[in-house]
């Protein structure tokens, strides 16, 4: 929370709206359906247009049958957003695709997903960037083996949120 503060209220040019336009940038992300622990790489290489493809390590515990399980795995966020200002703190409509594949002891499991935000974006002067989002994730269908037995689950429309917090170079 510290280093947080630093970045946005450290120096007079940190409270300054982004004037000039930075092209790629990095972050830390979190939400849309795939954790808590997740990066980001931004590029902003057209006007009003940003890709960003976000990763993420899933870790989740579980209590199954009376024992605690984890079950890790990893994910993939890639997105296109589309903003109203090219330069500065703006609003955006984000669509992209999910995907998630998880594995607990010789059970793999994976799916896709089409995700479809709205949000808000605080650029600064000083390179550092704030996202916050909200949308839906159409889960498709999710399916898991244990090499020798496939199951297949329909999956859902679901409630989605994104944050983020970046820097641009």
């Amino acid at each position: 929370m510290g280093i947080l503060a630093v970045l946005l209220f450290g120096s007079a040019q940190a409270h300054a709206e982004e004037t000039e336009p930075h092209s790629v940038g990095v972050g830390y992300k979190i939400g849309n359906g795939v954790g808590f622990l997740g990066a980001d790489l931004i590029l902003r290489l057209l006007p009003h247009v940003v890709f960003d493809l976000q990763a993420n390590y899933v870790s989740v515990s579980e209590s199954i049958n009376g024992q605690d399980q984890t079950v890790t795995g990893y994910a993939f966020a890639p997105m296109v957003q589309f903003q109203l200002k090219s330069i500065g703190h703006t609003p955006y409509l984000g669509v992209g695709l999910v995907y998630i594949h998880e594995s607990l002891q010789n059970v793999t499991a994976s799916g896709t997903g089409l995700l479809v935000n709205a949000g808000y974006e605080w650029r600064f002067a000083s390179g550092v960037g704030v996202l916050v989002g909200a949308g839906i994730d159409d889960l498709g269908t999710l399916s898991a083996t244990d090499g020798t037995t496939t199951i297949h689950q329909e999956g859902a429309l679901l409630f989605n949120i994104e944050a983020g917090v970046r820097y641009f170079f």
